[in-house]
């Protein structure tokens, strides 16, 4: 592993690794930009939401003045966090307020991430509303202290203690809250930040509903991988103190779930509406193939920047790092 993704996670290095270099043109016209990944859990895999996040940025540094407004991702290959990213801003249409485009990642001459992207100039209100009905299970001070080593960072689980576990049985829901040691003051970063918490315990959800099945055994007995990730953020995109990640998950067959989730600040003003789409497979038989290789894995004790309650977290979802190893046929 190299010294850079040897580096402990930290809210301040995430939030720079987030902010995307200018590299200028492209030889197709287009403006580009590169990046480094976060690689502080000791995995080959960098996570897909970190590269939202980052797309995220890419897109409004190409379109300066404009606000993103929704950015929707899907996770076509694996990124390494040994190798610098790069980004290409395809723009699809700039008129006189909205604009839209394409934002494709990749290392080399291989694309891994493609996410979709609308920009305007936000306006005045016409009509509002903004605090949606429904609270949380508890409150951040009632809920459970999770272990997710991210320094700068604090997460509570309401109503659940092991969310990984196979013995965690309940409604398919996950109320997650968080409270960040400091919130950038550039309005893009904070809706990087707000992106980046999408794709960690969405599948978690999901399995909570179901006796015997846990996060805890992704990469061991079932294959899980997010897929696509979806964000549309309501204006202002700005809070103090604890923020709170509303998830439910709707549905789960055929080798997939869905789920849909808020972004809401402790006084419950929506902030952000996510969906994510993620793989639920058991391996082949045929394959041979049991389990994930060791270094796809969410290594037990070293969760860089995601994770669960306790040292055996490592074992938890594929949050948010989109498509890892072979997928199961």
């Amino acid at each position: 592993m190299t010294e850079q993704t040897a580096q402990e996670s930290s809210l301040e290095r995430m939030i720079a690794i987030f902010d995307v270099t200018p590299a200028g043109t492209g030889p197709s016209g287009l403006a580009t930009f590169t990046a480094e990944s976060d690689g502080g859990g000791g995995r080959d895999v960098v996570d897909g939401s970190q590269i939202l996040a980052q797309s995220i940025v890419a897109a409004g540094k190409a379109f300066p003045g404009r606000t993103v407004r929704s950015a929707h991702s899907l996770f076509v290959g694996a990124s390494s966090p040994d190798k610098t990213l790069q980004f290409e801003v395809a723009p699809v249409r700039a008129g006189r307020s909205f604009a839209s485009a394409v934002v494709t990642a990749s290392q080399g001459d291989r694309t891994t991430v493609t996410t979709t992207v609308l920009l305007d100039y936000p306006q005045p209100d016409v009509i509002r509303h903004d605090h949606p009905e429904g609270s949380a299970e508890a409150g951040p001070e009632e809920s459970s202290l999770i272990s997710m080593p991210l320094t700068g960072r604090e997460l509570r689980i309401a109503g659940v203690s092991s969310h990984d576990s196979a013995d965690e049985v309940g409604p398919p829901v996950l109320d997650a809250w968080l409270r960040y040691a400091t919130v950038p003051e550039r309005d893009g970063l904070r809706r990087a930040l707000l992106a980046h918490f999408t794709g960690h315990l969405s599948i978690s959800t999901t399995f909570r509903a179901h006796a015997g099945i846990g996060t805890a055994q992704a990469h061991y007995t079932v294959s899980t991988a997010p897929m696509g990730i979806g964000i549309s953020f309501h204006e202002p995109v700005g809070w103090d103190g604890w923020i709170r990640y509303h998830h439910e998950s709707t549905y789960v067959g055929a080798g997939m779930s869905y789920v849909r989730g808020q972004v809401l600040t402790a006084d419950g003003r929506l902030m952000a509406s996510f969906t994510q789409d993620a793989m639920i497979r058991g391996f082949d038989d045929n394959s041979g193939q049991t389990a994930i290789p060791v270094k796809a894995r969410l290594l037990p004790g070293r969760i860089a920047g995601r994770g669960s309650a306790g040292r055996d977290a490592g074992r938890n979802e594929n949050m948010g790092h989109g498509l890892a190893y072979p997928v199961p046929r």
